[in-house]
């Protein structure tokens, strides 16, 4: 095996550097430390975090202004580099080889605050955006944070995205709202009624389509929707 790794070392799936520390797996050092995962005190609803490290968790202005649907929001690490670098390769190349470095930065996060959902969905793509990509990458994101919890399920036939719009990506704040404004629903024989979710994204930015996923989500009878995403923006 050190024969292989002279002559054929591992390379860094963040930016390609040669692995010649066995004790490195995916990342070399430098990326590995540029990865931040999020700190509390967060917003104890939305989980933004706060400059200050010395206060306790309470609620930010704008979720005492506008509380959002769901019952809260966690994020797992900061959308800077080289996260978002993985994830664009994951999206818009199909790059399936970043999903053992994204597996590995999930490993090292607590999700003990989502355990006792009875399951999580995954934001859906319109079937147009989900036939081009060939995957959705929420799916694969759920599949890898509950993989080690025997007994818990990724269901992606309870929500649909009905209506195909233009990335949210491309929008402003008030824009992103309106995009999404009845983009969501749940399919006919999805039964959420009394169900505790879990709703599982890439990345959240302003939290408009977790929002409306969750509106969607307690309209058909879901108790409580919990949201947790990969990276925060």
């Amino acid at each position: 095996q050190e024969a292989a790794d002279l002559f054929f070392p591992r390379c860094c799936i963040a930016c390609g550097e040669k692995l010649f520390d066995r004790s490195l797996r995916y990342f070399c050092r430098e990326c590995r430390v540029a990865i931040q995962y999020l700190e509390s005190p967060v917003c104890r609803r939305c989980g933004v975090e706060f400059a200050a490290r010395h206060c306790e968790k309470h609620f930010c202005g704008d979720c005492l202004q506008n509380f959002p649907p769901y019952t809260l929001a966690r994020s797992v690490v900061r959308y800077g580099e080289p996260v978002k670098k993985l994830l664009y390769r994951l999206k818009y190349r199909e790059d399936s080889s970043v999903l053992p470095g994204i597996a590995d930065i999930v490993s090292c996060y607590d999700i003990s605050e989502f355990e006792h959902c009875d399951y999580a969905v995954p934001v859906p793509l319109h079937i147009r955006r989900l036939r081009r990509r060939g995957f959705n990458q929420s799916m694969l994101l759920a599949e890898l944070f509950f993989q080690g919890i025997a007994g818990f399920s990724v269901r992606s036939d309870i929500l649909v995205r009905k209506i195909h719009t233009v990335p949210q990506t491309s929008l402003d704040g008030a824009a992103r709202r309106k995009n999404l404004v009845k983009a969501f629903e749940c399919r006919e024989m999805a039964d959420v009624s009394g169900k505790r979710v879990c709703l599982v994204d890439d990345v959240f930015t302003t939290g408009t389509t977790v929002e409306e996923c969750s509106k969607t989500l307690l309209k058909y009878g879901a108790k409580e929707v919990r949201v947790l995403t990969f990276a925060r923006a």
